[in-house]
C-alpha cells in the first residue's frame, strides 16, 4: 500500500498534468463529496492526488466538500460492500436536490476483482443510476478530472438519481 501512496504523490507533484482541459464556463463551482467504500484504496489515492496536487481543480470549476450537505455530487471510489452501503446511502440522503452520482474506478463501477459475494454488492451501476462513470484500475487524476469536467459542459445536465437497496 505504501508504494501506491508514493506513486500517487509522485505523480501529482512531479509528473506532467496531461493535456490542458478546455475552459469551463459554469454558473457556480461543482461541489463533490468523496466516499471511499473500500477495496485496495488505489482509486481513493488518485482522487486525493487530484485534490491535493497541481491539477487545476479551481480553474476547472470543481471543489470538494467536507460534508455531503453542501455537495452537488457524490463521488464514490472502491467496491460497494454491505458494510459501506449505509454510509454511501446516508451521504446520498444528506445531499440537497438536485444531486448526482459519480463512480470512479473498476471497483465502484462493477465490483472490479471483488465481484458479488456475501460481503460485496457488486458495482454501483447495478444499484443506482450513475451520472458519470470513470473506468480504470485506478484511473489517473487527470482522467478523473476530465470525467468531472465533462459534467460541467453545457450539454450535460445533473439529474436527480435514487440509490436503491438490494
Amino acid at each position: 500500500m505504501s508504494t501506491v501512496l508514493i506513486r500517487a504523490l509522485f505523480t501529482s507533484l512531479v509528473a506532467p498534468a496531461g493535456p490542458a482541459l478546455p475552459p469551463v464556463i459554469s454558473r457556480s463551482p461543482l461541489v463533490l463529496f468523496h466516499v471511499d467504500s473500500g477495496g485496495c484504496e488505489a482509486c481513493g489515492l488518485e482522487v486525493e492526488a487530484l485534490i491535493h496536487g497541481n491539477y487545476g481543480l479551481a480553474e476547472a470549476g470543481v471543489s470538494f466538500a467536507d460534508t455531503p450537505r453542501t455537495a452537488d455530487m457524490l463521488l464514490v471510489t472502491g467496491a460497494y460492500s454491505r458494510m459501506m452501503m449505509p454510509v454511501v446511502q446516508a451521504a446520498w440522503e444528506a445531499m440537497p436536490q438536485p444531486k448526482g452520482l459519480l463512480a470512479v474506478g473498476a471497483c465502484a463501477l462493477d465490483g472490479g476483482p471483488f465481484g458479488k459475494n456475501y460481503a460485496m454488492l457488486g458495482g454501483l451501476e447495478s444499484h443506482a443510476s450513475v451520472d458519470c462513470a470513470i473506468p480504470g484500475c485506478p484511473p489517473t487524476p487527470h482522467a478523473v478530472l476530465e470525467g468531472i469536467v465533462s459534467l460541467l459542459s453545457p450539454a450535460s445536465v445533473v439529474r436527480p438519481v435514487a440509490a436503491t437497496e438490494e
